[in-house]
């Protein structure tokens, strides 16, 4: 039973996503479902299931499948309708304005011709009264093709204008507009513990490659100098399904790292001994093929029918006869990985008309190629040639399709590995094979069942689902936009951000921005200013994180008024971290203005000491309407331990300032001081400090004795 599927959410990660979509369970009499409408590029093995309202049923197996829509189910979509409309009406008038040339190019034509009277009549009298309807007629039919040959030549230019409009409409769509007459999707075949007894759901969740995210925020400035910060994300996608109107949720984790319990091996002294065997995975037991002996014996009384041989080609070379192989004739396709090699013993014979119901039907005279087959299954040549030679259903196929079936089938089965592959070691994508194949009883990879009287090329499917993954994967070649950091895990720790409404991201492979949510931050604005290197008062926000997952790095636009003012950049911010600066520019309507005092005088109970007296006026000029905490930073010169003839002393400071020990800003400042100004709305206040150093009178400083 299909059932069409909703997105309802998506989870960005750094390099790809998880979807899940779901489907309303309305009635049913059976416990197998196929849920449609999964990407191409959606990764098979990653694909789980769950029942939504019931809680007496459960999922016994999810396995990935194809449904392929022909015909008239898939309707073209808007733009390329308009498009292809356009294009045919530029067509249209470009035929008119052509024919319209070609009337004028025949009006210009028409011109009186006078025949040479014969030598013994004398000149004729020229015939004024048809030359002058000629000329009427003329002038008549070529003002009227003018007229309409601007009129034509009107519509044609806002005809390509519409073209060039429906075109670039076109592009801009999502890659998942269905612009063709058959469109391949990937389903997920469901197996439920036991029939609903009412109405409920089932959801599907999948990986899809080819999705990444990055940061961004924007920050609206406020009248009291505080603001709003709210995150935003750039997200480029394309999975080949439009994301409209999902549950957006973005996260820093990597799909790509490995979650698996390694498996420590014990490193042991003496004698090798042999691996052992893994647990769950039991050797096939000894004579598995007599229990098909009845089968074989049945099988021999059938004799198949002599196949019509088609003329050969006159224009090609005769091919060599068909071979007849058991791959061939097989309804249904083994797709490999043996679980043990089944040597020996006659092959089977083809089963009779009753056990093959593909046989039975009729064949169809137009097949469609379609894309059928699991690209996870498809990856080693003997799986491949297994699903080509089953791929026919009991037809004959036409001479193209023979020739690709005998170059790609194997007449024998190559030898199974010593050991169990990946393949079989995957219990549940395994299944048991039935009694025409080689791999009879035995369990192996699903097979896939093909749909009566359609066609299948394998190297179709793969080249869908090849070019579908890799285009996918191109996004993550995409570079990110200007400023902007993709999200990385911090301090060892990832997050999830869940985006407050739904969002629409198309599945373009362009950049999107998407409103994640409001930042749980308190935000304090912060005057900086340091007078000795520039007088320009630099204004800031400090920045608490008051929430338990950290705000990633990225760039911020900052706005007052909803007037934009500048781009500055948000540094990485762990959980209730506070103390974080984000520069905002210069704050014009501050004035800082610093003046030096020096002196020299000698000291000393005989002279022999010179006093470098210093002092510092910093005069500060608050023009804004509130009040403002100014931040100024200064510096006095620090001794060196090994220097025992220098003395600093520092003398009258107002107000008292505090000396910073530790680093600020990242940067560690030896010597460093920090006024702290409480400045009102349109005062002034001035800073003063004073300090003095005391050397030998015969040595001065390196660099003159004046340092301030």
């Amino acid at each position: 039973m299909k059932l069409a599927s909703t997105l309802e959410s998506v989870t960005v990660h750094r390099h790809g996503a998880v979807c899940v979509r779901t489907a309303a369970i309305t009635a049913i009499d059976a416990v197998r479902l196929t849920v449609t409408g999964l990407p191409l590029a959606a990764v098979a093995g990653s694909l789980r299931a769950r029942v939504i309202g019931d809680d007496t049923i459960h999922v016994l197996d999810v396995r990935a499948g194809f449904d392929v829509a022909l015909g008239d189910a898939i309707d073209l979509a808007a733009e390329a309708r308009a498009h292809d409309e356009a294009e045919q009406a530029v067509g249209r008038i470009s035929l008119a304005v052509d024919r319209l040339a070609r009337e004028l190019a025949e009006l210009d034509g028409l011109v009186p011709e006078f025949r040479e009277p014969p030598r013994r009549e004398g000149p004729r009298e020229a015939p004024l009264s048809a030359m002058l309807a000629l000329m009427d007629f003329v002038e008549t039919r070529s003002e009227a093709l003018q007229a309409r040959s601007r009129a034509l030549a009107l519509e044609l230019e806002d005809a390509r204008a519409r073209e060039q409009t429906c075109a670039a409409r076109l592009r801009e769509a999502g890659s998942a507009a269905r612009i063709s007459r058959a469109h391949t999707t990937r389903t997920a075949v469901v197996t439920l513990s036991g029939v609903p007894q009412r109405e409920c759901g089932v959801a599907v969740e999948y990986e899809v490659p080819g999705a990444s995210w990055a940061p961004t925020y924007q920050l609206a400035l406020g009248e009291a100098g505080d603001g709003r910060l709210t995150m935003r994300a750039s997200i480029a996608q394309r999975t080949g399904e439009d994301w409209t109107g999902v549950r957006l949720a973005l996260s820093t984790a990597s799909l790509r790292r490995r979650t698996a319990i390694p498996e420590l091996r014990a490193l042991r002294i003496g004698r090798a001994q042999p691996e052992p065997s893994r647990a769950g995975w039991r050797e096939t037991p000894q004579g598995l093929d007599a229990l098909f002996a009845d089968f074989d014996a049945a099988s021999l009384r059938y004799i198949p029918p002599p196949r019509p041989t088609a003329p050969p080609r006159p224009t090609a070379p005769q091919k060599p006869p068909r071979r007849e192989t058991q791959a061939a004739r097989a309804p249904v396709a083994a797709s490999g990985g043996v679980a043990d090699g089944a040597r020996g013993g006659p092959p089977p014979m083809a089963p009779p008309p009753a056990a093959a119901p593909m046989r039975m039907s009729a064949p169809q005279p137009a097949s469609r190629t379609i894309a059928a087959a699991d690209h996870e299954v498809m990856r080693s040549a003997p799986k491949r040639r297994a699903l080509l030679g089953g791929a026919s259903g009991g037809h004959e196929p036409d001479d193209e399709a023979s020739s690709a079936l005998e170059e790609s089938a194997a007449p024998e089965i190559a030898a199974p590995p010593l050991g169990p592959s990946a393949a079989l070691l995957d219990y549940g994508g395994l299944e048991m094979h039935g009694a025409q194949g080689p791999t009879r009883g035995r369990l192996g990879p699903a097979a896939i069942v093909l749909a009566l009287g359609v066609h299948v090329r394998i190297d179709v499917v793969l080249a869908a689902i090849d070019h579908a993954v890799q285009t996918a994967r191109a996004v993550l070649q995409l570079p990110p936009p200007r400023g902007c950091v993709v999200a990385m895990s911090q301090g060892r720790f990832d997050y999830r951000y869940d985006a407050r409404a739904p969002a629409d991201v198309p599945s373009t492979g362009t950049w999107t921005n998407v409103v994640i949510m409001d930042c749980d931050v308190a935000l304090a604005p912060r005057y900086l200013c340091v007078p000795a290197v520039d007088p320009a008062v630099h204004r800031t926000l400090e920045v608490t994180n008051r929430s338990s997952h950290a705000l990633l790095p990225g760039p911020v636009d900052v706005a007052r008024g909803g007037q934009f003012l500048l781009t500055t950049t948000l540094g990485a911010i762990g959980p209730f971290a506070r103390g974080h600066r984000m520069g905002l520019g210069v704050e014009e309507s501050i004035k800082v203005a610093r003046n030096t005092r020096y002196a020299e005088t000698t000291g000393g109970l005989f002279g022999g000491t010179s006093v470098l007296q210093h002092g510092i006026d910093v005069d500060i000029d608050n023009r804004l309407g509130v009040a403002i905490e100014l931040e100024v930073r200064e510096r006095v010169p620090v001794a060196e331990g090994s220097e025992k003839h220098l003395e600093i002393e520092e003398g009258d400071v107002t107000p008292p300032w505090t000396a910073t020990d530790g680093p600020e800003d990242g940067v560690l400042v030896h010597g460093a001081r920090r006024w702290r100004a409480h400045v009102g709305a349109g005062a002034k206040t001035r800073l003063r400090a004073e300090y003095s150093i005391r050397i030998p009178a015969d040595r001065t400083l390196v660099g003159g004795n004046r340092r301030s």
